[in-house]
């Protein structure tokens, strides 16, 4: 487990050497909230704050988009586009 906006992530057992896992609670301490697809928890296989996988190399994978535009990875890279089709 990881708390949110922390610098304290905690793991144990196997868990440890999983990379999926790692990424996981290292998410939580940067912001991150889990991602979930429908009514099912951890069930969105799309980045890694969702389903965890139980390997030590892989998946070859970040957080997905939503995320990573949530910690301003993308804050450089946008353009807002108006209703009248404006943009900046």
């Amino acid at each position: 487990y990881a708390y949110i906006n922390s610098w304290n992530s905690v793991y144990s057992d196997a868990w440890c050497t999983y990379l999926s896992a790692q990424m996981h609670e290292i998410g939580h301490n940067l912001g991150l909230a889990h991602s979930n697809e429908g009514t099912q928890s951890y069930a969105d296989q799309s980045g890694m704050m969702g389903y965890s996988y139980s390997q030590d190399d892989g998946p070859a994978m970040c957080f997905n988009a939503a995320k990573s535009w949530q910690v301003g990875w993308y804050s450089d890279s946008h353009y807002q586009v108006d209703l009248d089709g404006q943009y900046n």
